[in-house]
């Protein structure tokens, strides 16, 4: 069976396509790693998400979502005491990615606010819950609180500026917004 060119031309977009998570998985990686506060860090890896669904799909977004906790844990922006609830983590970046994409063509608070508040909803409520039923120490109950807190705003905080950077970007390349 002979492959034709337009298979060619399928495998090298997918590939690039797949190429482009990887620099972008780097990015995110890189990003929570130079050390810089969590809020900040938070909102830039919450705008990489947004900006790689904008950009290369669903699929992509959802493996950085997937990925990005893991990243939290070597850099430090995890502390270990919170391990426990880095699959809800997982489960809060997810929905904010779905979410987004149902919402996509909605209006700008729908869109960025209620995604927003599910995630934090989720990591918040369910990771309370795990930290409860483990019964881990008063420190960690301490430390979960502004983790938990941060999560609704860097959220809405990263759909804006992912969504403005891809914006910007169409602009930069002569395509409609």
């Amino acid at each position: 069976m002979e492959t034709t060119h337009e298979d060619n031309v399928a495998s090298r977009q997918k590939l690039a396509v797949a190429a482009r998570t990887g620099v972008f998985l780097a990015v995110l990686l890189a990003v929570q790693l130079i050390g810089l506060p969590n809020p900040v860090t938070g909102t830039i890896v919450n705008a990489i998400f947004i900006f790689v669904l904008l950009y290369s799909g669903l699929r992509h977004a959802l493996i950085l979502a997937f990925l990005s906790p893991f990243g939290g844990i070597v850099s430090g922006h995890l502390p270990a005491p919170m391990y426990p609830i880095l699959p809800v983590i997982v489960c809060g970046n997810f929905a904010l990615i779905g979410l987004y994409f149902i919402f996509s063509k909605h209006s700008m608070p729908l869109r960025l606010v209620f995604p927003a508040l599910v995630k934090g909803v989720i990591i918040g409520v369910a990771g309370y819950v795990i930290v409860q039923i483990l019964d881990i120490v008063a420190t960690a109950k301490w430390l979960l609180m502004p983790v938990l807190g941060f999560q609704f705003f860097t959220a809405v905080a990263g759909l804006f500026v992912g969504e403005r950077v891809f914006q910007s970007l169409l602009r930069g390349r002569g395509d409609s917004v």
